[in-house]
């Protein structure tokens, strides 16, 4: 089975990127031979061999909705040519990829978040939009969070919720990397991902103020670059200042995969507040679940994707969005009760072990086979 995986980039630099090398990874393992229509050339290492063509525009290079972007279905149309489905990773291309599907070719689109919601906000672009959604059978959505969004704009009736995905392999080996001497005494409450308003690092900062009030020797440690947003890191680091945490707040910035797993490893609670900034929301988490591999018991927030990466009252605790006086009790909690963080984080485990990339994979392959199905 020929199957054409259409995303921006075939390497791991962002979410997209993620989501659509572990897919196409691990659908290869099981037998499917991937097609890649990016936008970039660059391509992981896990996927060099496969054939590869550069065929789509950059997913913000311009309007997608205008001709601009559309102008390139002749050319992705012929690319599709020799393969059997067509599955667009990323919600951008959705219209692209509606109009260059041939008529007899299955088409799956995987909805993440903000970029599945967005366009529905507007009537010229939610007709288009809505249009190409609609095209799309199954419509695999990743949390229902994301899909309750959707559906207050327009009817998908055939969506489903898809959620994925985690290698528990990747996080199973002791880490390799020392950690700073402060790191090994008092409580670490880990963050993961990019610096910018919606992950809610604002919020999360003024629940560990609170925190650190009762927890002399905590630490709250941010791993992610800045998210492009101006002035959101500076402000950030002023509030730091201010409440005169710069000892015990770092914000690490990018780190290494080593650097990374080490400290998730070392995490006695893992936090992320997200606060949905207009109809920019965290779509799913992955970050929960890949806390949750590493045996830690995680703190977010309602109303956003959290709620499927977060079982209440057994993984973790979620907490009213922009409220940081219910994290920090709930962070407190944790880290106050040691048989409480070693029972969720064992709970954490198990259901992350159950939200796998190859999981996924098998159940995307059944929906491949399914669509074909005469």
């Amino acid at each position: 089975m020929r199957v054409a995986f259409l995303t921006q980039q075939a390497t791991s630099a962002d979410g997209w990127g993620r989501y659509s090398v572990e897919v196409v990874r691990h659908l290869h393992a099981l037998g499917v031979m991937p097609v890649l229509l990016t936008a970039f050339p660059d391509k992981d290492p896990a996927l060099a061999a496969l054939e590869h063509h550069v065929v789509l525009p950059p997913a913000f290079g311009g309007r997608l909705a205008g001709l601009r972007g559309l102008r390139k279905a002749p050319a992705l149309r012929r690319a599709l040519q020799g393969c059997d489905v067509m599955h667009c990773l990323v919600e951008r291309y959705a219209p692209l990829a509606a109009l260059a599907r041939p008529a007899d070719m299955p088409c799956l689109l995987t909805a993440h978040g903000t970029w599945a919601v967005r366009p529905l906000e507007h009537r010229v672009s939610r007709v288009l939009y809505g249009w190409a959604f609609r095209q799309a059978n199954p419509l695999i959505v990743q949390s229902r969070f994301t899909l309750a969004q959707m559906q207050r704009h327009l009817a998908l009736p055939h969506a489903e919720v898809l959620s994925g995905g985690i290698d528990p392999a990747r996080f199973a080996a002791p880490a390799e990397l020392a950690l700073p001497g402060w790191a090994q005494q008092g409580q670490v409450i880990f963050s993961a991902g990019a610096i910018k308003t919606r992950k809610g690092y604002h919020v999360l900062l003024e629940a560990f103020a609170r925190v650190a009030q009762q927890l002399p020797a905590a630490h709250w440690v941010v791993a992610g670059g800045e998210g492009g947003q101006a002035g959101y890191a500076e402000r950030l680091r002023a509030r730091i200042a201010t409440l005169g945490l710069v000892s015990r707040v770092h914000l690490l910035g990018q780190v290494s995969e080593a650097e990374l797993l080490a400290w998730y490893q070392r995490a006695d609670v893992f936090a992320l507040l997200p606060a949905n900034d207009g109809s920019s929301f965290e779509g799913l988490g992955l970050v929960y679940l890949e806390a949750g591999a590493s045996g830690v018991p995680s703190v977010g927030a309602l109303d956003c994707g959290a709620v499927d990466a977060i079982r209440e009252g057994e993984t973790g605790f979620l907490v009213p969005q922009n409220n940081p006086q219910a994290a920090a009790e709930a962070l407190l909690r944790l880290l106050h009760d040691p048989s409480l963080r070693a029972r969720m984080g064992h709970a954490a485990r198990q259901f992350a072990a159950s939200l796998t990339w190859a999981r996924l994979a098998q159940a995307l392959l059944r929906r491949y086979e399914a669509a074909l199905a005469p």
